[in-house]
């Protein structure tokens, strides 16, 4: 049974808190991971993916110097000189002749990483026949596909589908063992389709650009930003009520705030941007603990098809201010992680949906290209130039290279994959990385995982619920119903209960069946069951006394008159439809209040019996998140979340 949509972006509901601030945090690793324990820590380490999203110029990136004066005549406007003090850095002088590369002048922090042996290129990256579209290419390298019939509609990620072959049962499903999401996507409040596995559950956490340490209790389905001063009001309260009954008290939120708020940043400066933020938060929730496995974070800004520089002054523009943007964060962020003494854990890696044209169009700007370079960081790299320089002597009628790709991006992946994260035969085919080679050379030879330290997958939790459910009998009890499918090492479960959603209490012990892999149905009734909502979860707890939660369901005794209350959409911009079905005509009063719980606009409904549609206009209301209020006379019969976007 799927989980519900409003907890796709934060991920499942967690198990006990992990003691922090100095206290010990427990490893990674389990008893069906014992193999690796003497394997130099390859069990914490961890990848972290940035994508440059718009479509990186590698042409602009990496100037092939022996080929410049065909470079100039393709690009008369938007070259970069190659002299003179604002000129292309020289990237290597020991390469061969044909293979010099000019950095682009924004990457002076590139330079200095790859003089200290912490940076990799890999030239012309991507995959054969190119889709130019931004929303189709991104899918395709997030999915693991490519332009093949097979492959091009992929439904769920390559990140996914490792969480879900590598740690089964355990993504989404936080323990006392595996207490952290397994990946952290952050700069981009849509959960990426990278992070789904195969039955298309959303398997990371979202924390878009919600700040780490404040995420315990916020409206994480919707990605919104924390509001720091409600809590001391009613509404305050009352929002909160809401957040907690959708969201349950023991999310990954509360494990992230905990592990956040533990951890610290060593006194660096990162760039005031927003990749710089999303680093600088990655270095400090590692800090405080986490073994959170690969961390997704994004940069925008790459779609240069205007002003990709300034006339006359090409060193300068939206792209070099990018890139450079993107290697100043990069580099501090590795100092930061080397003065927390953590940098060895971590190898960051880059990509871009596509690269652009050799040749400029009439904007000062280029258009949507083919393959362009990958970069990777960290002490664990092999520094250097795997690939050749682009041919810039052979171009299409429509300015693109001929046959540029020299590796496939899965290659790469496959090879950070195994060779860094230690995933075994059976886990590279499972993510479907197979049969693209890997890439020899790209990690450290020192850092290379061996054979012997390959992880295959772990262990399941002990239980697998594949149901559970609450609901009315007609002698007023509550059924409580569930479906396990696996059950080992397993003691007992426990039928929790709570009033309002944030407190539970155990009302019942149940013993499993048998400990084996049949298929079990239990059920099991409520007595006694509270007046009006009622919310109850289960327990699953190990003979070791680990323990996870199933999702929370609602069981209502009172009779409503108003049923099947919703809005959509939700986010909405424009207007939005509140639907709902009534047991009788009556009149309706629908409050709109803010954030703040000030009262911003009031209307009079006229509801008939039956099913209702209401449109409602929101083009005078400014973004920010909203409570729709509907009342009786004086009595709150419905209160819903509604969320105003740009």
């Amino acid at each position: 049974m799927k989980r519900r949509k409003f907890l796709r972006n934060i991920g499942a509901v967690s198990a006990a808190p992990i003691l922090l601030n100095g206290l010990p945090v427990q490893s990674f690793a389990t008893p069906g991971m014992l193999s690796m324990l003497n394997c130099d820590g390859i069990g914490d380490r961890v990848l972290v993916v940035l994508f440059m999203k718009g479509g990186n110029d590698g042409i602009n990136t990496l100037v092939p110097i022996n080929q410049y004066d065909t470079y100039v005549n393709h690009r008369p406007d938007i070259h970069l000189e190659n002299s003179g003090a604002n000129s292309i850095i020289n990237l290597d002088s020991n390469l061969s002749i044909e293979d010099q590369i000019g950095l682009n002048p924004g990457m002076t922090s590139f330079k200095s990483m790859y003089d200290d042996g912490m940076a990799n290129i890999v030239q012309s990256v991507g995959y054969a026949n190119v889709n130019q579209s931004h929303f189709k290419s991104t899918d395709l390298w997030l999915t693991g596909g490519d332009s093949t019939p097979q492959n091009f509609n992929l439904t769920s990620g390559w990140m996914g589908r490792y969480m879900e072959h590598a740690f089964p049962g355990i993504a989404g499903n936080p323990s006392s063992q595996f207490p952290d999401p397994l990946g952290i996507q952050l700069g981009d409040t849509k959960p990426s389709i990278g992070f789904h596995d195969h039955a298309s559950e959303y398997v990371g956490s979202n924390l878009g650009w919600q700040y780490p340490g404040d995420l315990s209790g916020l409206l994480s389905g919707l990605g919104t930003a924390p509001h720091a001063t409600m809590m001391n009001t009613d509404f305050g309260k009352e929002i909160e009520y809401i957040m907690n009954v959708e969201n349950n008290t023991n999310t990954y939120g509360n494990r992230i705030s905990d592990v956040f708020n533990a951890g610290s940043n060593s006194g660096v400066t990162y760039p005031d941007s927003g990749l710089g933020y999303q680093l600088s938060s990655v270095a400090r929730l590692l800090s405080g603990g986490s073994k959170t496995k690969i961390f997704l974070i994004h940069t925008y800004g790459f779609d240069t098809h205007a002003d990709q520089v300034v006339a006359g002054q090409t060193h300068l523009g939206n792209h070099s201010e990018i890139l450079k943007d993107v290697f100043d964060s990069i580099k501090v962020f590795h100092q930061d992680l080397a003065n927390l003494g953590i940098e060895q854990k971590v190898i960051t890696s880059t990509f871009s949906e596509f690269g652009r044209r050799v040749t400029q169009n009439g904007s000062l700007g280029t258009d949507h290209g083919l393959q362009a370079p990958m970069f990777l960081f960290g002490s664990s790299v092999n520094p250097g130039v795997i690939g050749t320089n682009v041919d810039l002597s052979v171009v299409t009628d429509s300015g693109n290279l001929v046959d540029p790709l020299q590796y496939d991006y899965r290659s790469v992946f496959k090879t950070l994959l195994q060779d860094w994260l230690a995933a075994d035969n059976s886990i590279i085919t499972d993510v479907g990385f197979d049969p693209v080679p890997k890439i020899p050379g790209l990690v450290n030879p020192s850092a290379t995982v061996t054979t012997d330290c390959y992880i295959s997958p772990v262990a399941p939790l002990p239980v697998t619920l594949k149901y559970f459910d609450v609901e009315k009998t007609p002698d007023l009890k509550v059924a409580i119903n569930w479906t396990a499918e696996y059950e080992r090492n397993f003691k007992v479960y426990e039928i929790e209960r709570s009033e309002e959603g944030i407190r539970f209490e155990k009302i019942e012990e149940v013993s499993p069946m048998q400990n084996d892999d049949i298929l079990k149905e239990y059920e099991h009734f409520d007595e006694t069951p509270l007046a009006g909502t009622s919310y109850y979860r289960l327990k699953s707890v190990d003979r070791d006394d680990t323990f996870s939660y199933s999702e929370v369901r609602a069981v209502n005794f009172q009779i409503e008159q108003l049923e099947h209350v919703k809005i959509y959409p939700n986010p909405a911009k424009f207007d939005t439809n509140l639907v709902m079905t009534s047991a009788v005509s009556d009149n309706i009063s629908a409050e709109l209040l803010d954030s703040n719980g000030r009262l911003v606009s009031q209307m009079e409904l006229d509801v008939k019996k039956g099913f209702n549609k209401i449109n409602l206009p929101l083009s005078n209301f400014a973004p920010g998140l909203y409570l729709l209020r509907l009342n009786r006379n004086t009595e709150v019969v419905k209160q819903l979340k509604l969320l105003v976007v740009e």
